[in-house]
């Protein structure tokens, strides 16, 4: 599932480009959810309280707070989401490079300029989609790179991760976490706690040490499993560092 935004104050063209991004979705077999926002503080408002979007057609002449402003302030959570300015005017393209612009469309937007950007876009984000982890919690959508993660929790019916900064949690199991983020990265040491050996400081035979300090305990039946997963991750790390 790839999740679209259109962040654009004039109604009429909402539309214009809601359609054809379904009909091109559609013609090409994506399964995609598609949000419409009237400006960029009410797109900044869903993203602060938890939406995510992997695409995002920004316009950049908007009243109130512009797409440029937008886009700077979506840069400084979020450096992944892929966005595409959209404006009758070509003189913004030299400021555009500070937020980092996936692609620019002049209006009035041409579909077939459209579907080569959605083609171009859904490449980069299925490579993107192998870095990162993401779980929908209530309506809203956790979407995180495999490298901020320090390790996973198991708490009643919850999953709780852990990051360098802040934790989130869902509702879900640990052993569907370990499903999905098997691979060699990520490592069940306790049946509460999967953890990324990227960021181990510290692996002895009955815990590990994260880069942040936490201390973890390994369970007795898992220690054997662990190790030789741990020298096999640690072989594996120094192949590709040679």
């Amino acid at each position: 599932m790839v999740r679209i935004g259109i962040c654009d104050d004039d109604r009429q063209y909402q539309g214009v480009m809601e359609s054809m991004l379904r009909e091109l979705c559609g013609l090409h077999r994506l399964q995609a959810e598609i949000e419409v926002y009237t400006g960029g503080a009410e797109l900044l408002e869903d993203l602060d309280t938890g939406g995510c979007l992997d695409l995002l057609f920004l316009d950049i002449e908007m009243k109130g707070m512009d797409g440029i402003q937008t886009a700077l302030r979506i840069r400084k959570e979020n450096r992944y989401m892929l966005i595409v300015y959209v404006s009758s005017h070509e003189e913004y393209l030299r400021q555009l490079f500070e937020a980092e612009p996936f692609r620019f469309l002049k209006k009035p937007v041409q579909q077939n300029e459209l579907e080569k950007v959605i083609i171009q876009a859904m490449e980069r984000i299925s490579s993107q989609k192998q870095l990162f982890y993401t779980v929908q919690s209530g309506r809203n959508y956790i979407r995180l790179p495999y490298q901020e993660i320090l390790f996973l929790e198991s708490s009643g019916r919850k999953v709780i991760i852990h990051t360098d900064d802040r934790v989130y949690q869902y509702y879900g199991k640990l052993d569907e976490a370990e499903s999905a983020l098997a691979g060699g990265r990520f490592i069940r040491i306790h049946k509460a706690y999967l953890i990324n050996m990227d960021n181990t400081e510290v692996f002895q035979y009955d815990k590990v040490a994260l880069k942040d300090g936490t201390v973890l305990s390994i369970s007795e039946k898992n220690r054997p499993k662990v190790r030789n997963l741990f020298w096999e991750y640690c072989g594996k790390v120094g192949s590709r560092n040679e």
